[in-house]
């Protein structure tokens, strides 16, 4: 039963499904693209249990991100669980680089990860523009699930403490029943917002934390833009940036928690908020 109806369900409808939370079809096609997503990861990684790492984080990603795949739009669902694998891959092998990979790796099919990252690097080549819009896409769509490159997040933390008009924010919980506190960098020139956070709890199945930016507008109305949803490690490690907003000057921060791939508007009241801002403020 299994195997006839993988053979009847195309890739684009198993995603489909996937997008409606159809639990099964997401077991079928994890079944049918696990064995090549784990040659590829191990094609770049040459560690097996780093390379079922990254596989199994790719399928996390499938399950909880879904909707990030456009069905009209992305070319195939084959070539995005590549891409998202070699991507994972390379991005844990420069966070591992220090580690010594061993001289030899078993594995059942070494010439077809080979073959395949070839043939795609060969003709994706041609688009080397086209490439790293696709790259930076693919960061945005991991957002936090996808740990941030944590030399360019220092880095870029250290370069904004010299810049005299960040503005250093604290987000806390409203009601004080929390004690956890979210630190926030806020850089009127690139319009971002840097979060760090070291004790916060993952997001409950299903829910995304989403950050927004009040601002205040003529005759006292109040606009709530959003800056991105973000996730928190297992470890309880935050260290995200925002993207960039319309918004010139917020008066307030506010991180919600929402369902997966973020809300237009709060669904409900701020979990963390910041006080009042102002340009001269260093809260």
């Amino acid at each position: 039963m299994k195997r006839s109806l993988m053979a009847e369900l195309t890739d684009s409808e198993l995603m489909r499904q996937i997008q409606s939370r159809d639990r099964r079809s997401h077991f079928l096609l994890k079944d049918r693209y696990q064995k090549r997503l784990l040659d590829i990861a191990l094609a770049t990684l040459k560690q097996p249990h780093q390379a079922e790492e990254v596989v199994r984080q790719v399928f996390e990603f499938c399950w909880k991100r879904a909707d990030v795949f456009d069905i009209e739009r992305d070319r195939s669902v084959a070539l995005w669980l590549y891409e998202l694998t070699a991507f994972q891959a390379r991005e844990r092998l420069r966070r591992w680089a220090w580690l010594p990979a061993p001289t030899a790796i078993q594995t059942t099919a070494s010439v077809w990860p080979r073959r395949i990252l070839l043939v795609g690097l060969g003709v994706l080549g041609l688009y080397a523009t086209g490439m790293t819009v696709e790259y930076w896409r693919l960061r945005w769509q991991w957002g936090s699930l996808l740990p941030e490159d944590q030399m360019a997040i220092q880095r870029l933390y250290q370069e904004w403490q010299q810049q005299p008009d960040i503005q250093r924010i604290t987000l806390r919980d409203p009601s004080l029943g929390n004690p956890l506190l979210v630190q926030a960098l806020w850089s009127p020139r690139a319009k971002q917002v840097l979060l760090l956070a070291s004790e916060m709890a993952p997001a409950p199945q299903g829910s995304t934390y989403q950050l927004w930016l009040q601002s205040d507008l003529e005759g006292g109305a109040q606009m709530l833009e959003s800056a991105g949803t973000f996730t928190v490690n297992g470890e309880g490690s935050l260290q995200w940036l925002s993207r960039p907003t319309l918004s010139a000057q917020p008066t307030r921060l506010l991180i919600t928690l929402e369902p997966i791939g973020g809300s237009e508007s709060p669904t409900g009241a701020p979990l963390l908020q910041s006080h009042v801002l102002t340009p001269a403020a260093q809260l």
